[in-house]
């Protein structure tokens, strides 16, 4: 009866089509390891960073986190800004403190088929801070 139950869940809610994953992937041409971000002065943001090229996102994605590792600097005291776009060119569609490890976003951040995204990273200290960060990703929705 649970299985019935499930099924008719699924069927009516779509979720049998829900996919998790990371950005940069296998499949980006850009890398499938972190990407590296670099704050420029102090609070002032560095150059926008490639992490997937809109041929990769073949569906409507949903960003609904980010893992950030292999800090240097101040990562107490910084920010990671994620956007759309082509690097070295970008728009902003949210801005979040950085701490190690997941971060899970209070709210998914949407982005349509066929847009790259784009990341950066400012700090308290600035030009030789550095941070890898890879996004988590639902698609399927």
């Amino acid at each position: 009866m649970l299985i019935l139950i499930r099924r008719i869940y699924n069927v009516l809610v779509g979720s049998e089509n829900i996919r998790c994953g990371t950005l940069p992937t296998s499949a980006d041409t850009v890398a499938c390891a972190a990407i590296t971000l670099t704050a420029a002065a102090a609070w002032t943001w560095g150059a926008w960073v490639q992490v997937a090229l809109g041929a990769v996102l073949t569906a409507e994605t949903q960003i609904v986190g980010f893992t950030l590792e292999n800090m240097v600097g101040a990562p107490s005291q910084g920010e990671v800004q994620i956007g759309y776009g082509v690097a070295p060119l970008g728009t902003e569609l949210g801005r979040f403190q950085t701490v190690y490890a997941n971060f899970v976003l209070p709210k998914p951040i949407r982005v349509l088929a066929a847009t790259g995204i784009v990341a950066r990273y400012r700090t308290s200290t600035g030009a030789a801070d550095t941070v890898d960060i890879k996004l988590n990703t639902i698609t399927g929705f």
